[in-house]
């Protein structure tokens, strides 16, 4: 019995100490499919609403399933964003709102993550549009799926980080005034949403 007590003491030793000592994994977003990567950006008033996405994401992000915290950057191709509407864009990629030519990219980099409950998680980080980077906090989705068949047959090599968030942002903090033609049509307050799916191996 004293035996037996021992080989269970050390079994719970060592898993402890794996569990303390596991490092945290590197995952690569937009290294397999990339229309798994999505990012939008919402319009709505009261007199029009429209919606421009991309699956132009990138970034890498760094996850500690034991320790249930992460780091990472996303960067979007700004001038990649499809509203539907060629003019609209072409509006849009222009020095009077974006200025896709000179601000190429349109980023967010983590600098704290907390962990709330289930796959929750707080995140507090620089975003960055239009050349302005301002401090945000938001709720983000994540779900960490070991490497399997499943996730093989998926296109993904090694574990899959997926990752979810949604925020709001006004477009005045960043430098961005709404022309008179456009006023009515396009709101100050857009809703930027980011589906993104990481890949720790490739």
């Amino acid at each position: 019995m004293k035996h037996l007590n021992k080989i269970v003491a050390t079994l719970f030793t060592l898993a402890a100490f794996g569990a303390a000592n596991a490092a945290p994994i590197d995952f690569k977003i937009g290294a397999g499919n990339q229309t798994q990567q999505i990012a939008q950006v919402e319009s709505a008033t009261d007199l029009e609403t429209f919606t421009g996405r991309t699956d132009k994401v990138t970034g890498n992000l760094k996850f500690d399933p034991a320790k249930r915290t992460g780091s990472g950057k996303i960067v979007i191709d700004a001038a990649s964003i499809n509203t539907g509407i060629d003019l609209r864009d072409e509006h849009m990629r222009s020095p009077n709102w974006l200025d896709t030519a000179k601000f190429k990219t349109i980023t967010f980099e983590a600098t704290t993550v907390k962990f709330v409950k289930g796959n929750t998680f707080s995140v507090t980080g620089k975003f960055t549009m239009h050349g302005v980077t301002k401090t945000i906090k938001t709720n983000v989705e994540v779900k960490h799926l070991k490497e399997s068949a499943t996730t093989k047959s998926a296109g993904f090599k090694g574990d899959v980080l997926q990752v979810k968030s949604k925020f709001n942002v006004n477009l005045s903090d960043f430098g961005i005034k709404i022309p008179a033609p456009a006023k009515g049509k396009v709101s100050n307050s857009v809703t930027i949403s980011v589906t993104v799916y990481g890949q720790s191996k490739g």
